[in-house]
């Protein structure tokens, strides 16, 4: 993908007005289609014990494991090194509705990154959902807010076509009506990305974890689930990319030892420098029932 490099992305140690990943390094601030690092799976089970079914439980968790994670461009959920440079900043608005066995979840998480140095990003990610279950223990639903991820990510090296970052964070326990964290308690997350970064074609690569203490104490939970993902964009021109990404996470659930996975394709349109409009479909791998999800999203960058 021939990134667009923007005026305002241009500085650091090495110009950026070259072609897509010359001379990167670690200080060079590379274009961020960076997506929002999902709340993490086990941050839900609250939600899944105090509102809905045991089996709706597990597929609640199942799905929402690092998914809206995370970021690359939207709608992937494999993350990228790309960081908005200096006082630059990228507000995403993405869209979710996911089906899965009796339950419908629709989710709106948008985040806000806003460069504090060349190579380091603060970025603070609020939810809304809307879950409905229908199954054999009845009709439950609920929707309000969720929990709220608080994070940082930092590019930390970089040697051309090769750079390495990791992005760490906090969710905290913003929901209501039982859609995320207990109150007074945080669960931590954080990813390892790499990005190989050679036109047109670029690759995101992701090694993490998501920790929420009172899962330990869930009956059947995790406290900790770990999660690995890759991801593959393809530039058509200076407008059109294609996606794919592909990811596996660690059961959420205790007693079940194969992990869950998906795989997503998409595309993203730039309507102009610095806003982008996109669209994906992600299917589950080894969870039942399937999960099928939509998405759509809108991201726009500006300097301040």
């Amino acid at each position: 993908m021939a990134r667009r490099r923007h005026a305002w992305q241009q500085g650091g140690s090495t110009s950026v007005a070259t072609p897509h990943g010359a001379g990167v390094t670690a200080d060079t601030p590379l274009s961020s289609r960076t997506r929002r690092l999902p709340a993490p799976s086990t941050t839900r089970a609250a939600v899944t014990l105090r509102a809905f079914s045991p089996p709706a439980a597990v597929l609640l968790v199942a799905s929402l494991a690092f998914a809206t994670p995370g970021r690359a461009a939207h709608p992937l959920q494999t993350e990228d090194t790309g960081t908005q440079g200096a006082a630059n900043v990228e507000i995403e608005n993405g869209l979710q509705r996911a089906r899965f066995g009796g339950t419908t979840l629709f989710t709106y998480q948008p985040q806000v990154s806003v460069g504090l140095t060349t190579t380091l990003d603060a970025i603070v990610q609020p939810s809304w959902l809307s879950l409905r279950s229908d199954d054999a223990a009845g009709a439950s639903k609920a929707s309000g807010p969720g929990d709220t991820n608080v994070d940082a990510k930092w590019r930390f090296w970089g040697v051309d076509p090769w750079s390495l970052g990791v992005r760490a964070g906090i969710a905290v326990p913003t929901g209501e009506h039982g859609l995320g964290l207990p109150h007074g308690e945080v669960s931590e997350h954080a990813l390892l990305v790499a990005t190989w970064d050679s036109a047109p074609t670029t690759a995101h690569f992701n090694v993490g974890f998501a920790h929420t203490p009172s899962a330990a104490s869930a009956p059947g939970m995790r406290a900790t689930v770990a999660h690995v993902s890759a991801a593959v964009m393809q530039s058509l021109d200076e407008r059109f990319i294609v996606t794919v990404d592909s990811e596996i996470d660690q059961n959420p659930a205790a007693d079940r030892s194969s992990p869950v996975g998906s795989i997503l394709g998409g595309v993203i349109w730039t309507a102009r420098p610095g806003l982008d409009l996109d669209v994906g479909y992600q299917l589950s791998v080894h969870a039942q029932p399937v999960n099928r999800q939509w998405m759509a999203g809108l991201t726009y960058r500006f300097a301040l």
